[in-house]
Formats: structure tokens, C-alpha cells, sequence
């Protein structure tokens, strides 16, 4: 696999699903490790909040095709319209 690109829109996203996740579990995930960015992916994919899903839903707009297999490769749940 890859590293991972983001745009800068794309990583202002995913530092909100992290504040976010960080705010309801008290965890702190570290964007710089790759372990960590597959455990805050695969945690907000499975959130039960709708402010979390909403973090994630916005950032999953923002990948393109080939990120999304990436992170499906990953064993990420992704839903239906990005997958």
C-alpha cells in the first residue's frame, strides 16, 4: 500500500473527526502515525454520533477514487456511496 496524500482540505477534515473522536472517547490519535490514522478511520466509520459521521462523511468527499481503495484496503468501512 501506498502513503497516503491529502489535501490540505482533506487533512482539515480529518483533524475534525479527530477533536471530534477525542471529545466523545477521550483518546487521542496522532495524525502522524499511520496506526493511529487507520484507528481514527476505522472508530469513525463505526461512531454512532451523527457529528462524527457527518466529520467523516465530509472527509470521504474530499478523496478521490484511488484514496478511497486505499482506505478500503485498509478494512475500513466505508458506506455505500464511496465504496
Amino acid at each position: 500500500m501506498g502513503e497516503l496524500v491529502f489535501t490540505q482540505q482533506c487533512l482539515s477534515r480529518l483533524a475534525k473527526i479527530r477533536r471530534e473522536m477525542e471529545k466523545e472517547f477521550g483518546y487521542t490519535y496522532q495524525l502522524s502515525s499511520n496506526s493511529h490514522l487507520v484507528d481514527l478511520l476505522r472508530a469513525a466509520a463505526y461512531a454512532e454520533d451523527q457529528q462524527i459521521q457527518q466529520c467523516f462523511h465530509d472527509f470521504l468527499q474530499g478523496l478521490d477514487k484511488q484514496q478511497l481503495k486505499q482506505i478500503a484496503d485498509m478494512g475500513i468501512n466505508l458506506p455505500t456511496e464511496f465504496a
